[in-house]
């Protein structure tokens, strides 16, 4: 008797389990999540071609500082221009590195809300440097922004989507992060209970 009393306080005191409307949109969260880490998984492959990884298109990845008159913005991209010219091989295999730690931990969901962060801190340093902002917004012919401004907003609303809370391998690992368990996406089971 007193087993099943236990066993019952101990069920009521577990967070309840998520309800279908709110896990079919954690699972299509999941399902944009992996999609984006395969289009970080494309972009890093890109990354990994000999002309890149070798450092040989890098001046015209980060030339833009040619056309931004802008003193602050011309400094900037200057200086990751200076950067990547000083070892062109490193600079483009820690590129292509970075991106594609960013794909698997898109795809794989691991270290989500770590992964999310720094994917829109990423995308913004590419955004700022290698495309500029996009500008000189005044040229004749300008049609975006630069692309990876996409990405910033993008994994940003991943974040906040709790994108990584299924379909992923931060169930697994969130019972070991201990204190860094806010690195990962929370569960679904934890969502539910802040929700209800």
């Amino acid at each position: 008797m007193a087993t099943y009393t236990n066993a019952a306080r101990d069920a009521a005191q577990r967070p309840s389990a998520p309800s279908g409307p709110l896990l079919r949109r954690l699972h299509g969260a999941a399902a944009v999540r992996i999609a984006f880490g395969l289009v970080w998984a494309v972009d890093a492959s890109f990354k990994w071609l000999p002309g890149f990884i070798h450092g040989k298109t890098l001046d015209d990845e980060l030339g833009a500082a040619k056309t931004v008159r802008t003193p602050v913005l011309h400094q900037w991209i200057s200086l990751w221009h200076s950067v990547a010219q000083s070892h062109p091989g490193a600079f483009a295999v820690g590129t292509a590195v970075v991106e594609t730690c960013i794909a698997l931990g898109m795809v794989l969901g691991v270290l989500s809300n770590l992964t999310f962060v720094g994917s829109a801190l990423y995308a913004l340093g590419v955004w700022s440097a290698a495309e500029a902002f996009g500008l000189p917004w005044t040229e004749p012919g300008i049609t975006d922004t630069g692309v990876m401004a996409g990405y910033v907003f993008a994994s940003l609303a991943l974040l906040y989507a709790c994108a990584g809370a299924t379909w992923s391998l931060d169930a697994r690992l969130r019972p070991s992060l201990g204190k860094a368990v806010w690195l990962s996406s929370p569960s679904p089971e934890g969502i539910a209970a802040h929700l209800g």
